[in-house]
């Protein structure tokens, strides 16, 4: 019988001053205790007196109801432990207030009492939104991340009424990261035509001083970004907060449509930041603006923002002011791939050039009919020093940090084929999960291999693939080292340049992987 959160936390008076063992050993209970939607308000009047702030004095038993290592599990067990359903039913006024206090008490310090504000979000119910409306202006969380996660249910739920939280809301605009979320709320509620009319409508001339202001310290950092920050990450931060900012003021002002910001959207357009001056563009154009077509038609030959240029002058009907080879098929694939490595999980800019090395239609996993695909060769540039690789746009966009050049397009489509195709017949495991059987029938391989001129082969890993076991392992052959994978029957080998971006083991194997889902060897 599943244990009830609420019995733990009555036992929690009785078990604080438990050595570190035990204390750990409840804790780990009460995270697996079960907690019914109907007692979250009595759940909630056991949590509040445990967020009462502690003297300097306190035992250190005490202590430890104060801590984020308490107090995040516990909140985050709440959150996503409800559905929305729930909490509209039994998030009530006691539990809004209830919620509100523990918020309060816990502190600006706390970096766990944002579950707070997701659990008031997500409910959905008037009293509780106004509750998180008036924390949110009056006494936000202290990191961004934990303002965007707290209106994260904001922007999934549907249902909820608006007007619990705007115009309130908008009292928020003095902080930038609250700001950009404010009013990228805003513009998600008017889009979806969740509101009829945008909620900061009557705050235009609010909204255009903002921006004036925000453009102008973007425009100072590019003449002398020395003055705001000291380190590169430092600047990168500052100037990914300004353009949030920017872009959410811009959308927000195209969506309400009032011609006296255009002055301002103009002033936009003089920063060299390529999305800034699209979304400022798009802005002009569809208030009518020929100078923000025009803008948008210049962009659309900039690979990383051509998509939202292209979507621009698309929704204004002048799509076809954009030259043929920057609007075909070839460059929208090539916008994508663009836009992919500018992401910070790859390389966090987008490249210097791109150029097309290779195209065909293929049958591709997952897909019935054949597809197009690309590789773009794409390049950085440091100073003296080049950074190239080869990415694919099509079925799926990626690239590789190893160097594909030497590898015929057939075996660079395999690699990438061989890593995005999940199946449930699909597996990998490393050398040191195999078992008995698995150990000998490598041993017995090995010597094989090992007879076919295979210097020292050593095991890295074991791929099972539709029934077949391929064994990955490093090697010798003729004095150069390499990779072979090998599926008990043939032997594939792939030599290694030496260089630090070379094919190693794991894109070797997807090559190996590839080739067979390309050809239907299944």
């Amino acid at each position: 019988m599943a244990v009830s959160l609420r019995q733990k936390l009555h036992e929690l008076p009785a078990v604080v001053g438990l050595d570190d063992a035990e204390w750990a050993r409840h804790g780990d209970e009460l995270l697996a205790a079960s907690a019914a939607p109907a007692d979250l308000p009595d759940i909630l009047a056991l949590l509040a007196p445990l967020a009462e702030p502690i003297g300097t004095a306190a035992s250190p038993a005490r202590e430890r109801l104060s801590d984020d290592r308490f107090w995040s599990p516990m909140l985050e067990k709440l959150w996503l432990g409800f559905t929305a359903g729930d909490l509209g039913k039994h998030l009530d006024t006691a539990a809004v207030t209830l919620a509100a206090q523990i918020y309060r008490q816990l502190g600006s310090t706390s970096r766990a009492r944002h579950h707070l504000l997701r659990l008031l979000a997500a409910s959905g119910q008037r009293d509780a939104l106004k509750a998180f409306t008036e924390l949110v202006v009056s006494d936000p969380p202290g990191e961004s991340n934990e303002v965007l996660l707290a209106f994260v249910p904001l922007f999934q739920h549907k249902t909820y009424p608006p007007d619990a939280l705007f115009p309130q809301l908008l009292d928020a605009l003095h902080d930038a990261t609250l700001a950009t979320v404010v009013l990228d709320l805003a513009n998600y509620l008017a889009r979806s035509r969740r509101v009829a009319n945008h909620p900061a409508a009557s705050r235009v001339d609010r909204l255009g001083i903002l921006l004036g202001g925000v453009v102008g310290r973007l425009a100072r950092l590019e003449e002398s970004p020395q003055e705001f920050a000291r380190s590169a990450a430092e600047l990168n931060q500052i100037v990914s907060e300004s353009t949030g900012l920017v872009v959410a003021l811009v959308n927000a002002l195209a969506i309400i449509g009032d011609a006296r910001v255009t002055g301002k959207l103009h002033q936009t357009l003089e920063l060299s930041h390529r999305r800034i001056r699209t979304e400022a563009a798009s802005a002009l154009a569809r208030l009518g603006d020929e100078r923000g077509t025009e803008v948008l038609v210049e962009m659309a030959a900039e690979p990383v923002v051509r998509l939202r240029a292209l979507a621009a002058l698309e929704e204004v009907e002048q799509l076809e002011k954009v030259p043929a080879e920057h609007r075909s098929h070839e460059a929208r694939a090539a916008a994508e791939l663009a836009v992919r490595l500018a992401l910070p999980t790859y390389f966090g800019a987008p490249p210097n050039a791109l150029e097309l090395v290779d195209t065909c239609s293929q049958h591709w996993p997952g897909y019935e009919e054949a597809v197009d695909c690309y590789l773009f060769r794409y390049e950085y540039r440091a100073g003296e020093r080049a950074f190239e690789g080869i990415g694919i746009a099509g079925p799926l966009v990626h690239a590789f940090r190893a160097d594909l050049a030497d590898l015929a397009p057939g075996d660079i489509y395999a690699a990438y084929a061989g890593w995005g195709t999940e199946h449930e017949e699909i597996r990998e495991r490393s050398a040191d999960e195999l078992s008995a059987d698995e150990q000998a029938a490598w041993r017995e391989r090995r010597g094989q291999l090992i007879e076919l001129g295979y210097d020292g082969p050593q095991l890295i890993k074991v791929g099972h693939f539709f029934g077949l076991t391929h064994f990955v392992a490093s090697s010798r052959w003729h004095e150069t080292p390499g990779v072979l994978v090998d599926d008990g029957h043939r032997a594939e080998w792939f030599p290694s340049s030496g260089a630090w971006r070379t094919v190693g083991p794991d894109e070797a194997y997807f090559i190996v992987k590839g080739r067979k889902l390309l050809r239907g060897q299944l």
